[in-house]
C-alpha cells in the first residue's frame, strides 16, 4: 500500500495578546491508503485539533501535512468531514441532502448520480429519497451523511465521533453501517474517538495521544481475522486484551 495522508513534524501553538498554548507537539505520522485509524487520548489533548488540521481548516504553527503527496494549504474535496452531528438540512429530501456537495462543487470531481443511486440502494435507503430527514431513525440519518460525505468522492474520510449523538444500540449498529460501507468504498478513514470500544472494533491501528501539548504516546495496531465486522470484533478473544492495553494506556 502507498501513503495517503503525511503528518510530518506537526506543531500547534494558539497565541493570544496575554499567553500562548502549546496544544500539539511533535507529531508525525503516515497512513496507508485504505487504512482506518483511531485517535484516543484525554479531553481537551488536541485529537479534534488533528482532525481540523488535516481538513485544512486550521494550519500547523510548524510541520507539514501531505495528502497524496500533495502539501494541506486550504479545504479540498479530497478530503471529507463528518462531525458529531449529521447536519442534515431538515427542508431538504434525503437525495437533495445528497447532493449538496456536488451541486456547490458543479460536479467536479464528484460520483455520478448513477453511482449516488447505487451507494443510496445499497445502503438501504432506497424509497427513502424523498423523505425529509425528520422521517429517518438516528442510524439511517448517519448513513446519508457519510453518502452526501462520499459524493464529493473523497480521498480521505474524517471522523469527529460520528455516533456520540446515537443511543448505546443505535450506535453499535451504526458502526457496522459506517465501517462496512468505508471498507467496501476502499477508503482511508481516521476517527477521533472517546469511546475504547469504538477505537478497538473499527480501527486497524490506534494512536495515543498524551494529555496537553497532544503527542503521540504510542501507536497499537489491531490484528483481528479481515472478515470481522465491529460487532463480531467485540466477540473476538482478542478484544479484551487491546481493551486492557488501551485502558492502562488512557491512565
Amino acid at each position: 500500500m502507498s501513503k495517503l495522508l503525511e503528518l510530518k513534524n506537526i506543531n500547534l501553538t494558539y497565541q493570544t495578546l496575554k499567553s500562548e498554548t502549546e496544544a500539539i507537539k511533535k507529531v508525525s505520522l503516515d497512513v496507508e491508503s485504505g487504512e482506518f485509524i483511531s485517535i484516543v487520548g484525554p479531553s481537551g489533548c488536541g485529537k479534534t485539533t488533528v482532525l481540523t488540521m488535516i481538513s485544512g481548516l486550521l494550519s500547523p504553527t510548524s510541520g507539514k501535512i501531505l495528502i497524496d503527496g500533495n502539501e494541506v494549504k486550504k479545504i479540498s474535496t479530497n478530503v471529507g468531514y463528518m462531525l458529531q452531528r449529521d447536519n442534515l438540512f431538515e427542508w431538504l429530501s434525503v437525495y437533495k441532502n445528497i447532493l449538496v456537495g456536488p451541486k456547490i462543487n458543479k460536479g467536479k470531481n464528484c460520483l455520478s448520480k448513477e453511482k449516488l443511486s447505487e451507494l443510496i440502494e445499497k445502503y438501504g435507503l432506497k424509497g427513502f429519497e424523498k423523505a425529509r430527514p425528520t422521517e429517518l431513525s438516528g442510524g439511517m440519518r448517519q448513513r446519508v451523511s457519510l453518502i452526501r460525505t462520499l459524493a464529493l468522492n473523497p480521498k480521505l474520510l474524517l471522523l469527529d465521533e460520528p455516533f456520540s449523538a446515537l443511543d448505546y444500540q443505535t450506535r453499535i449498529s451504526v458502526q457496522n453501517d459506517i465501517y462496512s460501507i468505508i471498507k467496501s468504498e476502499k477508503k482511508t478513514a481516521v476517527l477521533v474517538t472517546h469511546d475504547i470500544s469504538e477505537a478497538v472494533v473499527m480501527s486497524d491501528r490506534i494512536i495515543v495521544l498524551t494529555k496537553r501539548p497532544g503527542t503521540i504516546k504510542k501507536i497499537i495496531k489491531v490484528d483481528f481475522p479481515e472478515h470481522l465486522t465491529p460487532l463480531e470484533r467485540r466477540n473476538d478473544p482478542k478484544f479484551n486484551g487491546y481493551f486492557k492495553m488501551l485502558w492502562e494506556e488512557l491512565q
